[in-house]
């Protein structure tokens, strides 16, 4: 689609470009005047926009405005900018209105600054995202104002990236993407456009490697294609393509102990001898020598940024580096930062000790759960949160109503029984669709508002007739800062990243024989630091199975014997090590999470194949819905043993997990009565009905404790040593059956079968990272 837009300077000829191709572009043109010494910051905060420096100017154009991951003809800038960069007190020129564009690759070539492809919205806001890759390419000349045709590039193109040398444009890497009803295609060739030919024409040259969001750059004469997102994840692969040779070859990867520096969302630049990068981390890197080397390596830590940010555009000019715009945790950036080239030396930033930094943020103890090492960005990850059903950030609601403190409702397609979860600013929730249960469905919605920001529907690969005995998409996800990953009685897992792309997919069913019994999988998946851990236990071939989080391919599987359980596995850290704790099919388990093998275990406990464990530093709680079989143990992980503490009389855990809160080891029954056992003694300290049968677990938050009980009444409780204050009960305002909780700060999120509540305080429609296909 081309659009023809009158700016009032001549005719301009423009399309729409791509989400987020990180464009880099190639050296600017020297300039013998000083340059300014503080930069105003771009008139609107933006994220995946073009950048360019011509001579002493600063190109800025279009961009996403909008809410995070919402991709729209709205929720785009349509605003060309340009900044001069040598006058003291400079401020942005408008040159006029475009149309919305967004991530478009803008470099500059000669006298000119090109766009080359990118990606267009067909939609409205809040309609469907029918999204599409186009070819155009145009060049913007500022002396005359006006814009000219180039040739199209041979596919449609996006996600892409672009770099100059000379007056050769090299585009390389992204995909096609061809509305919302078609798969999109990666791409397999890199586009060399020579503008010094007689009748320029794209020549199509074969790339090794299918990745887009990546960065590229040009460097000595050749083109970098550095990082980006491939078909199994994040890569830090870095390849070289020679163009006298027509030859590519592998370079030196992205370093890994350069902290968080991460192939997605970079930004990269060469200049004289060395090729800068720079990344969510905010610390600034280069490819290069210092003085009497005759080799490039990778220089780490010559600057950090006051703000990191990725997603931007890392420009030269002068002396300087100037970093633009992008977007960061705490939304999208206007800023324009500089760094001078003469101060950036290697060894400027400690690395060791930002990561020590980073790691002491992650994790207060060594007996922490394994998921609440994830960025501190998330909230709510998994099942039952961490693991432990515990809500550690701040005061949660304890008062609402039908018509107070419900922040939003938002119905689903066709009916769940997983709980949500949530990461950064969005809620993640699956769901089946259809009398044969053949589609498999993920929503992503905004926390802020429940708006949908992206669905993602798979056909089931092994579809089953629906009925009330059988689970209906009863495993939760899990997430991390890769994406989230889903698991559904089908037998199909599926792993994507935070914008709904598919990173990879397996069939269990294919690979391992059918799911037998009764009532279907309800075990949840949980995450190792390289894995994705699942419990498949069954009337049939059952087993524990590690996959590898960015290939799913396998890295351990344990065959266990043929039992019946639909209790999650915990993954639970200390020291260097991580340990995968089960409770389910008459036993408790405690394996090795790297290698599957069974470190500790112990047997015949009766009726322990709903409730899942519950571990706080050496005592691990193993409940059973039968009478005398709910007991303590004691963890040695040092002597790999568990030894029995106490086991109950009388008391039973029906279908939520038990609970550890101050002195109490909190267990409710299917009557829905809870009592509180001594943790240390096992004595029962006192009993507290709360309505009736929860399936949801509860969820400590502060000195209170929430149960949710089936039908919608939440009893909040305040343990005490004796006995339990019941504070406030709440009806929630529906007839669907509640089957999880999680909480996020601020508020609950209830999952019915059919819809997701948010109960609480409506967070501020805050824009974070915009979404990049």
């Amino acid at each position: 689609m081309t659009l023809i837009r009158d700016l009032g300077r001549g005719a301009v000829r423009l399309a729409p470009l791509s989400l987020l191709a990180c464009c880099i572009l190639s050296a600017a043109v020297p300039v013998a005047a000083a340059p300014a010494t503080e930069l105003p910051p771009v008139p609107a905060a933006v994220a995946s926009f073009g950048g360019a420096v011509l001579g002493d100017h600063l190109y800025v154009y279009g961009g996403h405005i909008g809410r995070t991951h919402q991709h729209s003809v709205d929720n785009l800038s349509h605003r060309f900018y340009r900044l001069p960069l040598t006058v003291e007190g400079a401020q942005w020129e408008d040159l006029g209105e475009v149309p919305g564009l967004q991530g478009l690759p803008l470099v500059a070539v000669g006298d000119e600054v090109c766009r080359v492809g990118g990606l267009t919205a067909h939609n409205a806001k809040g309609e469907e995202e029918d999204l599409h890759s186009i070819a155009e390419v145009a060049c913007y000349h500022p002396e005359r104002q006006s814009w000219r045709a180039l040739p199209d590039l041979p596919v449609p193109r996006s996600s892409h990236d672009v770099a100059v040398d000379g007056q050769r444009i090299f585009a390389v890497g992204g995909w096609q993407l061809r509305g919302k009803d078609q798969e999109a295609v990666w791409l397999e060739t890199l586009e060399i456009l020579d503008l010094s030919a007689a009748e320029p024409a794209w020549v199509s040259v074969p790339q090794p490697f299918q990745r887009r969001a990546l960065s590229a750059a040009a460097y000595r004469g050749e083109l970098y294609a550095m990082g980006g997102l491939g078909q199994n994840g994040t890569s830090q692969r870095v390849d070289v393509f020679d163009p006298q040779a027509s030859e590519w070859r592998e370079g030196q990867e992205l370093p890994s102990q350069a902290g968080r520096l991460k192939g997605f969302g970079l930004s990269a630049f060469g200049v004289a001898d060395r090729l800068y990068v720079s990344g969510a981390d905010g610390t600034v890197h280069a490819l290069g020598r210092d003085e009497g080397e005759t080799e490039d390596r990778w220089l780490l830590g010559l600057g950090r940024l006051s703000t990191p940010r990725f997603f931007h555009r890392l420009l030269p000019h002068a002396d300087r580096l100037l970093f633009v715009g992008g977007a960061s945790s705490q939304g999208h950036l206007d800023s324009v930062e500089t760094l001078a080239v003469a101060a950036l030396k290697p060894g400027a930033v400690d690395l060791a000790a930002k990561a020590a930094e980073q790691e002491e943020k992650k994790a207060d103890s060594k007996y922490a759960t394994a998921e609440a090492t994830a960025d501190a960005g998330d909230a709510w990850p998994g099942f039952r949160g961490h693991g432990n059903g515990q809500a550690d950030f701040g005061a949660l609601p304890t008062v609402w109503s039908e018509d107070s403190n419900i922040a939003w409702r938002r119905e689903l397609p066709g009916y769940g029984q997983s709980a949500p979860i949530a990461w950064g600013t969005h809620a993640y929730v699956t769901s089946i669709v259809g009398e044969e249960k053949e589609a498999l469905v993920i929503s992503a919605l905004d926390l802020a508002t429940g708006e949908v920001t992206w669905r993602r529907r798979f056909p089931s690969s092994h579809p089953e007739t629906a009925d009330d005995m059988r689970s209906h998409s009863a495993p939760t996800p899990v997430a991390d800062e890769r994406g989230v990953y889903v698991f559904f009685e089908s037998g199909d897992v599926v792993a994507l990243d935070h914008q709904g792309e598919t990173l990879w997919r397996r069939d269990l069913v294919a690979d391992y024989g059918d799911f037998a019994g009764n009532h279907g999988i309800g075990s949840s998946p949980v995450l190792t630091a390289d894995s994705v851990v699942l419990q498949v236990a069954h009337s049939g071939p059952s087993y524990l199975l590690a996959l590898d989080k960015t290939s799913g391919e396998i890295h351990w599987k344990v065959d266990r014997p043929t039992k019946t359980a639909w209790s999650t596995p915990l993954v639970v850290a200390h020291g260097e090590s991580e340990y995968i704790v089960t409770s389910g099919g008459g036993r408790v388990e405690v394996l090795d999470g790297a290698t599957g093998t069974v470190s500790s275990e112990l047997e015949g406990i009766d009726g322990n194949n709903i409730p899942s464990v519950v571990v706080d530093g050496d005592l691990l709680i193993a409940a059973s819905s039968k009478p005398g079989q709910s007991r303590a143990l004691r963890w040695d992980r040092d002597q790999a043993a568990l030894e029995e503490v106490w086991v109950t009389e009388d008391i039973t855990s029906g279908f939520g997990s038990p609970l550890l809160h101050g002195d109490c080891a909190l267990l409710a029954n299917k009557a829905g009565v809870v009592a509180c056992i001594d943790r240390t003694s096992g004595e029962v300290r006192w009993r507290q009905r709360v309505g009736e049968s929860s399936w949801a677990s509860p969820i400590a938050a502060g000195d209170y404790v929430y149960y949710f009980t089936r039908r919608g009444l939440t009893t909040v409780l305040l343990p005490g040593a004796s006995e339990a204050t019941v504070v406030q009960e709440n009806k929630l305002p529906t007839e669907d059956t509640v089957y999880g909780v999680a909480a996020v700060p601020g508020a609950f999120l209830v999952r019915t079968g059919s819809e997701v509540v948010r109960i609480g305080t409506p967070l501020p429609a805050a824009e974070t990272v915009t979404a990049e296909r």
